[in-house]
C-alpha cells in the first residue's frame, strides 16, 4: 500500500499519470465496485433471457448499453446518475470531456478500444452492429508508415519491408475482427503503391511500375505482408460427454 501511495503521488498531485504502467491494475482494483453495481442493475432489469443493460469495461474505458425502448428512458438517466455516485465513493471522478451519450437509433456511433461501433441494416434487412477500425487509428498507422518510407528512402528494399511487415502484422492482427475488410483493402492498396514508388525512385523512374513488378512478385518474392484476412470466431460444436463412473 505504501508503494501504491507513492505511485499515486509521483506526478506531484494525487492521481495516476496519463499512460502510467500501473494505471491498468489500479483501474481494475478501483472499478470493481462499479462492475458490481452494473451487474446488479443487469439482474434487476432482466426480463427472462433479455437484458435491458449491458456493459463492457477495459481498465478505465467503459461502455454501457441501454435498450432503446421508450420505457427505459428512466433507466438511462438512472445509470448515468449511479455511474457518478459509485466512483465518487472511491474519490474517482468521471472524465466529462471523454464521456458522452450516443443514440445508435439516430445513426450515431461511438469508439471503444480502437473500434467504431454503429447500428446498420444487414442485407436481410435486420438491424446489426457494425464494428470497424476508427478512422483516426487508420490515419495514425499511415502516418507511422510514411515516416518509415522517408527514413528508409535510400535503404535496401528488404530492410524497409521487414520494418513495415512488423508494424502491419501487429495492427492487422488486432483489428482482424468485425467488419474491417474495407479498411484492410485500403491499407493494402496504399502500402503496395508506396512500395512501388520506392522501387521506381531507386531506379530514377516515374510511375508505379505496374508492368515491371506484378502484385505476386511484391508479396511472394519481396515478402511484403499480405495476410489481411478478417477472422471470424466459429462457435464450438463440441458436445460434452457425460462423466463415466470411476471404478477404484
Amino acid at each position: 500500500m505504501y508503494l501504491l501511495k507513492m505511485i499515486l503521488k509521483a506526478s506531484g498531485k494525487l492521481g495516476v499519470p496519463q499512460g502510467g504502467v500501473i494505471s491498468l491494475l489500479l483501474s481494475n482494483l478501483y472499478l470493481t465496485e462499479v462492475d458490481k453495481m452494473l451487474e446488479r442493475a443487469k439482474e434487476v432489469t432482466r426480463n427472462g433471457r433479455w437484458t435491458a443493460i449491458e456493459y463492457a469495461r477495459f481498465a478505465d474505458d467503459l461502455v454501457i448499453l441501454v435498450d432503446s425502448h421508450p420505457r427505459h428512458r428512466r433507466l438511462r438517466k438512472a445509470v448515468e446518475r449511479r455511474l457518478r455516485e459509485e466512483p465518487a465513493k472511491l474519490q474517482v471522478e468521471v472524465n466529462d470531456e471523454k464521456s458522452r451519450r450516443v443514440d445508435l437509433t439516430k445513426g450515431e456511433s461511438f469508439g471503444f478500444l480502437g473500434f467504431e461501433f454503429r447500428r446498420v441494416r444487414s442485407r436481410a434487412g435486420r438491424w446489426m452492429p457494425l464494428r470497424m477500425p476508427l478512422m483516426k487509428k487508420r490515419t495514425a498507422l499511415l502516418r507511422k508508415l510514411k515516416t518509415l518510407f522517408r527514413r528508409y528512402r535510400s535503404q535496401p528494399i528488404g530492410a524497409l519491408i521487414e520494418r513495415i511487415n512488423h508494424i502491419l502484422r501487429g495492427w492487422v492482427n488486432y483489428f482482424a475482427v468485425g467488419h474491417s475488410s474495407r479498411c484492410f483493402s485500403f491499407i493494402q492498396d496504399w502500402v503496395a503503391k508506396k512500395i512501388r514508388r520506392h522501387l521506381a525512385r531507386a531506379r530514377s523512374r516515374q510511375g508505379f511500375g505496374w508492368k515491371r513488378w506484378s502484385q505476386r512478385w511484391l508479396y511472394e518474392t519481396l515478402g511484403l505482408f499480405n495476410d489481411y484476412r478478417v477472422r471470424y470466431l466459429v462457435p464450438s460444436r463440441t458436445v460434452a460427454q457425460p462423466a463415466r463412473p470411476h471404478n477404484p
